[in-house]
């Protein structure tokens, strides 16, 4: 199982807004350059944030992206879930992509492992909040900023 690029950038992204003083919007084009991401590629992933409600857009001249909530109240499991949706380990629960072989969820022990595996995982990125890594972030001594 592989965090989608998606959910990488969106993360990355979210970081950079972070890190700007409070209520400054950050430009795409900063978010860009900064974090050496696509412009277009970027630009639908913080549309997915919008509509997550996890960021807000600013029109005008000082225009640009910020965060819609405090950075503690923002999880990365719900930037991961508004960028790729919910962590899946297997389709086992997803009765049109289960596979043929599959003997059905009814009889199949594998399938309790892959639920709490997922739950776990769950759980260890719903514990994390941009708070805590914009705090990391803050505590790097590199001279140029790479994020996750």
């Amino acid at each position: 199982m592989n965090i989608s690029t998606r959910g990488r950038y969106g993360l990355r992204a979210l970081l950079e807004i972070a890190l700007q003083p409070k209520g400054r919007p950050l430009t795409i084009r900063d978010i860009s350059d900064k974090q050496q991401m696509s412009v277009t590629y970027l630009e639908q992933i913080l549309h997915k944030l919008k509509k997550a409600g996890i960021v807000q857009s600013k029109r005008g001249a000082k225009g640009g992206y910020v965060l819609a909530r405090d950075v503690n109240k923002i999880t990365v499991s719900q930037i991961i879930n508004a960028l790729d949706g919910p962590i899946s380990i297997s389709y086992c629960d997803a009765p049109d992509l289960r596979e043929k072989s599959c003997i059905g969820p009814e009889v199949c022990v594998s399938r309790i492992l892959w639920k709490r595996l997922e739950d776990l995982i769950d759980k260890a990125l719903s514990s994390v909040t941009l708070a805590d890594l914009q705090k990391e972030a803050l505590g790097l001594k590199t001279a140029r900023r790479k994020f996750v």
